[in-house]
Formats: structure tokens, sequence, C-alpha cells
């Protein structure tokens, strides 16, 4: 009788190995799609380069009114330069604004980021907005990012174009630790009842602190307590 020797080699099930094989083969599609959009981009800032040689070449007419001194608003420069927004949702947890910038680099050139946060803890809500500096570059770069899975998470990308666009998407400062909106509403409360109250005003709060105490009265009144609040401070010494 001939006794089979055991292995020590672990048997893998045959369904174990379908899954690292289907979780490879995703990952390698999800690669391809980014280098895919990446070659694109760089077509697309060929074309541009060569069109804005064309226009430095061509003679410049000159002009007899004189130019105004104050800056160029926001809204003539994104006329003349539109720029390529793309809106993000479903932000997983640790991609924030540095990560945003250093990931969507390899796309094209990045203006502005911004990850909406709570103005009380200053925390993620989960979508934010990315600024390109050429439309075209963001809507490759919504194409490609729509539906991809990031730390548990698929992002939703959609590409918001020049006509939709409008200034509130960046508005708010950037938030810190140190600064967030909380803290300096907080401070700009605090400066204003710290500091010197003319006579005026402080005629009219007394005023206002007696009309609340005798409304208070009579709703006690109603209830059957009796009572009567004598104010400390009068308007009348003033």
């Amino acid at each position: 009788m001939k006794i089979k020797k055991r292995s020590n080699a672990i048997r893998v099930p045959p369904l174990k190995k379908a899954i690292k094989i289907k979780r490879k083969s995703s990952e390698l599609e999800e690669e391809s799609t980014v280098s895919k959009a990446i070659e694109n981009i760089k077509k697309v800032l060929k074309k541009k380069n060569a069109e804005v040689i064309n226009t430095a070449s061509t003679p410049k007419v000159e002009k007899s009114y004189k130019i105004n001194k104050a800056k160029i608003r926001q809204t003539k420069f994104q006329k003349n330069y539109p720029r390529g927004i793309v809106y993000l949702g479903h932000i997983p947890h640790g991609f924030y604004e540095e990560q945003m910038i250093d990931y969507f680099k390899q796309f094209g050139n990045v203006t502005r980021v911004r990850v909406v946060r709570s103005k009380n803890t200053g925390r993620s809500r989960g979508y934010g907005y990315v600024e390109f500096m050429y439309p075209e570059v963001a809507k490759i770069a919504a194409e490609t990012m729509n539906n991809y899975l990031m730390c548990g998470r698929l992002l939703k990308a959609t590409y918001i174009p020049p006509e939709k666009q409008h200034s509130g998407f960046f508005v708010g400062r950037s938030w810190t630790k140190e600064i967030y909106p909380k803290i300096i509403n907080r401070n700009k409360v605090t400066k204003i009842r710290n500091g010197n109250i003319d006579k005026k005003k402080h005629i009219r709060f007394v005023q206002s602190t007696k009309d609340k105490l005798s409304i208070l009265e009579k709703k006690l009144k109603e209830k059957g307590f009796d009572m009567k609040f004598i104010p400390i401070d009068d308007s009348k010494q003033y």
C-alpha cells in the first residue's frame, strides 16, 4: 500500500481565486481609464497652445479710449477666459483640499478647490468643487472620475459649463483648526458686547428690557402670580 504524503501548501478555494482576479482586473481598468483621460487632455492642451501662439502672432489694434485703473471684475474675467468647474459628490473622509489638488493635477492645471464644510464643526459635508484652467480639461476629468471607487465610496463628478457658473461655488474663507466661521462670528459678537455703547443705544436697550419685563408680569398675572419687577437701572437719570 502506498501512503500519500500531505503537502504543507494551503489550498485556495476557486471562489477566492476568482474574486482576486476580478479585483485585479477592476484596478487595472480604473488605471487605464485615468491614463487614457490624461492622454486626451494632453492633446487638448497642445491644440490650446497652438491657438494661443496664432493669436499672439496677429498684430494688435491700437485703442483710443483710456484704460481704467480699477480692477477688472470677476464676471468680465470669466466671460473672456472661461474656466471649467467640476462638482464632486460622495467625497470620502481624508480626501480634502490638499489631497484634491495633488490628485487632480494629473489632469491639468487646477486653479481653485473647495470642500464645503460645516460652519459649526468645520467637518466636510461630503461635496465640493474643483476649478480647472480650461473647460475641456474639466469635462474629461468629470467623465473619467464619475462613479470612480475611492476609499469605499463611489465619487459623483459632474461638469458645470461656463453658462451655469456663478461666484457662489467658491464663497467663504478657507477653514483651519485655528480659524473657522464660528470663531470669527463669536469674536464679532464679543467685540460688539464689550465695546462702548452710546447714550441713545443704552436708553433703547433699557426701554426694551422694561417692555419685556412688563409682558412677563402680565403673563404671570393671568396664571395667578401677582409679581412686579423693579429694574435697578433707570433711563430717566440720563
